[in-house]
């Protein structure tokens, strides 16, 4: 096979993210990027951060690789002289100061895009360069509690759960870069000959980037609101939906939904007779029967290991993974035959000439069977600091042309959404594949979606009629085809609407797309310039790679079931978030984008982009599962409390499971912490607790004093007193707070819609604000085949009576008469 040039060869990134957001340049280096990591004398923050193997970080080296390394000190004239020369031969930006700290170092937006117009500025921040919160201070675990991620994690009977890892901050990442090559694409002229050359400055928040990807509550809790109803916010610990079982040794996630998947179970069970009545088929009759059927479900599986269970439920047609531990995760047998993981030179040695070898997850993306994940280690500090300059010297590093607009020479274009002109066909259901064809609708691409009553969108009915909150919100903006796939004719006309496509979107079980004649080798044929994007559980291939599931069936499988717990039981505390079901639509949505500038500058041709969703969990969590094969065994589940200091998690406050994040992450915090407290003499009289070692030895203890402190005021209290002093902090939200938090609806998160057949409800917002794009394009879902005939008369010039023929042959569908 011969590989073809990445898809962002030759793009030049210049990266000054620390700490948050890093995985957006980690993730433009995988594709092809020549990204310089500009540090400063003392090195990254990030260069500290656990976790670490002989004192090197693996959080920097993780999301590090593949990118040059220089020292500047933005401090100094020279320093800054030195960032604006590498600034003119480069395409973008990163950053992810805050917005207080953007003047001493001459990077505040407006001066920097001024001064070098071309050039596409990113910035990340916890809350974005406006709205009230702009100025608080927060670490992961803070952005993780007031973005939604935490409240539906734990049992209801202890405190909630933040995730392992630094899930809000990556997932800042992965937006950014989905930000950023929105607007490359928009800067290229491929869309809008009027924005060629042009950059602009992208203000992306990490609590807005994290709200979007925890699932559908948001606009569930603002239907319910409007229905004078409360929706149900509490804890439901490994129960419910996504029920988490013992087995032989281990534990399972087995989901059952629907009158199929349970008859498979009843006959595994062996048909017994108290379970026959065709009331049992129906969801909510077993979930209120679930004191009943899980002692049933455990006894059937106690004399099996979870791998037997797991691979006989899927025999059956039911949904069922094994909940692995790290160094299960290791050596899976579908993950080893996906290469998911390669032998990775993360941890250098102090003179910078070896490095230990890890198992180091290979890369979220294949691109045409190729992988996009680590080629080269993350720097040594400095590292290519003479190397880049001799490139400026030489001129071989380019000075980008500066733009100019045809209707005002020198003058930037108005805001346009960035993908008009781009055509999507979604054949995404559930929250995957249409909550990457979303991203692209809000952005201007005309997406299409594709369905039939035949087979809908399971999340369309899921509410028992053509239209869900959850559906609504994931298909937002769209167009809606119904058509029969399974028929010649439907077939077709399908092939004729892909001559016209520039992505197709798909996260259909494996082989779906070629049972219905469009998968990729046919797609090729008929349009070589169209971009495919799939994502299935497990991926095309390996040796599970047909087996079914939802998104939380893939957290087991990744360790971030087992890790995502307290750390005094061996029961997993379990989260009803569908997590990775919405950052994996994001990561196509990237994984698009990237294809398409590679169509337009590298190749000439359209690429097929896999994004197996079990690999968006494996890395997520890659810098913990790296130390996992070095350290065998250190790898576990912590709680709420964090390596990088002490105390740390999250306490009560006054009110019905009201809580709230607390970070102190050194000595300067634990000053500002005592200071907040009212200098209590128990923790300034206690020379244990002047050290980081100290206090977290004492952890313990700390947080008794703490919890009695914190239960007598309210969050939002315990925010102010920390905040003021300059302590990471900030309240448990649910989406029932999110709707109504000043900053949210500050920042314009809020989209207020009427939906039809379902009537009011309100969309999460953009995550980000981008000078030179016009405000999303938010609208209301379709209903089934709602454009049925506008898209067969536009696009395909069919008659009205050609069009008739085809829906009274059940070719083509369209909404049901009121």
């Amino acid at each position: 096979m011969i590989e073809r040039p990445a898809p962002l060869a030759g793009l030049r990134v210049v990266d000054l993210a620390d700490e948050k957001g890093e995985l957006c340049g980690r993730l433009l280096a995988d594709m092809g990027a020549d990204v310089i990591r500009v540090e400063p004398p003392a090195g990254a923050v990030s260069r500290t951060l656990p976790p670490m193997v002989a004192g090197q970080s693996l959080y920097f080296g993780y999301r590090n690789a593949n990118k040059r390394g220089v020292v500047l000190d933005l401090t100094t004239d020279d320093g800054r002289a030195g960032l604006h020369r590498l600034l003119a031969t480069a395409d973008v930006l990163i950053e992810s100061h805050a917005p207080w700290e953007l003047g001493a170092l001459d990077l505040k937006p407006a001066s920097i895009t001024a001064r070098h117009p071309h050039l596409v500025m990113t910035s990340i921040s916890d809350f974005g360069h406006t709205g009230p919160y702009r100025d608080m201070v927060a670490v992961d675990a803070v952005m993780n509690a007031m973005g939604g991620t935490v409240f539906k994690a734990g049992r209801p009977d202890r405190e909630p759960l933040v995730p392992p890892g630094a899930m809000a901050y990556d997932v800042a990442g992965v937006h950014a870069a989905f930000a950023t090559l929105c607007a490359l694409w928009q800067g290229s002229g491929a869309g809008s000959a009027a924005h060629a050359g042009w950059g602009q400055h992208i203000d992306l928040s990490v609590l807005e980037a994290t709200a979007q990807i925890t699932d559908w509550s948001y606009p569930n809790a603002s239907v319910m609101r409007a229905a004078g109803l409360t929706y149900n916010e509490k804890r439901a610990g490994n129960g419910m939906v996504y029920t988490i079982y013992k087995t032989m040794g281990g534990f399972v996630r087995m989901i059952i939904l629907s009158p199929r998947q349970w008859r498979a179970m009843r006959a595994w069970l062996g048909e017994p007779e108290w379970l026959q009545d065709d009331s049992w088929d129906l969801f909510p009759t077993r979930l209120a029967n679930t004191d009943v059927l899980t002692p049933l479900y455990v006894e059937h599986f106690s004399k099996m290991s979870m791998e037997e269970v797991s691979v006989e439920a899927h025999r059956r047609g039911i949904v069922c993974t094994p909940v692995l531990r790290p160094a299960e995760t290791l050596r899976n047998e579908h993950l080893v035959s996906r290469d998911t993981f390669i032998d990775f030179p993360l941890v250098p040695t102090a003179d910078g000439r070896s490095a230990r070898t890890a198992r180091v997850a290979s890369g979220f993306f294949e691109i045409d069977d190729v992988r996009q994940g680590p080629r080269t280690p993350a720097p040594t500090l400095g590292q290519h600091t003479a190397e880049v300059e001799a490139e400026l010297a030489a001129g071989t590093a380019v000075a980008r042309p500066a733009p100019s607009s045809p209707a005002a020479p020198g003058n930037p274009p108005e805001p346009a959404l960035p993908l008009a002109g781009l055509r999507v066909l979604d054949f995404g259901i559930g929250g995957v594949g249409v909550e990457g064809s979303r991203l692209l609708a809000e952005y201007g691409a005309d997406v299409i979606k594709v369905e039939s009553r035949t087979y809908p969108d399971f999340i369309r009915i899921v509410s028992g009629s053509e239209m869900s909150p959850s559906f609504a919100s994931s298909s937002r903006s769209k167009r809606g085809l119904g058509i029969n796939a399974k028929t010649p004719d439907g077939q077709r006309l399908l092939h004729r609407l892909i001559e016209q496509t520039d992505v197709i979107i798909e996260n259909s079980s494996t082989g779906t797309m070629d049972d219905l004649g469009i998968g990729w080798k046919t797609v090729h044929t008929i349009n070589p310039r169209c971009v495919m994007v799939d994502s299935q559980l497990m991926g095309t291939h390996g040796a599970w790679a047909d087996w079914i599931g939802y998104g939380p069936s893939t957290q087991p499988v990744g360790s971030l079931v087992h890790l995502w717990n307290y750390p005094d039981t061996d029961e997993p505390a379990g989260s009803q978030a569908i997590y990775p079901d919405h950052l994996a639509g994001r990561l196509c949505a990237v994984g698009a984008l990237a294809a398409l500038l590679g169509r337009e500058r590298v190749t000439g041709e359209g690429a097929r982009v896999e994004v197996a969703q079990v690999e968006t969990v494996v890395n997520m969590l890659g810098d913990l599962l790296a130390k996992e094969s070095l350290e065998p065994g250190t790898v576990k589940p912590m709680g709420n409390r964090n390596d990088r200091g002490a105390p740390w998690g999250m306490y009560p406050c006054a009110g019905d499971d009201q809580w709230v994040a607390m970070c102190v992450r050194g000595d300067h915090d634990w000053e500002g912490l005592q200071a907040a407290m009212g200098e209590p003499a128990w923790a300034s009289a206690d020379a244990r607790l002047a050290t980081v070692d100290g206090r977290r030895a004492a952890h313990d203890e700390i947080d008794e004093h703490l919890r009695a402190w914190t239960s007598g005021l309210t969050k939002d209290d315990v925010t102010a007193a920390l905040q003021a002093q300059g302590v990471p902090s900030g309240p448990m939200l649910t989406a029932t707070n999110q709707l109504d938090d000043a900053h949210f609806n500050a920042r314009g998160y809020a989209r207020p819609v009427m939906q039809q057949d379902l009537g009011p409800i309100t969309f999460d917002g953009p995550a980000f604000q981008a000078t030179l794009m016009a405000e999303p394009f938010i609208a209301q879902a379709p209903r089934v085949g709602e454009h049925t005939r506008v898209i067969c008369s536009e696009l395909l010039g069919l008659s009205n009576d050609e069009i008739d023929a085809l829906f009274s042959a059940g070719v083509l569908e369209g909404p049901r008469e009121a």
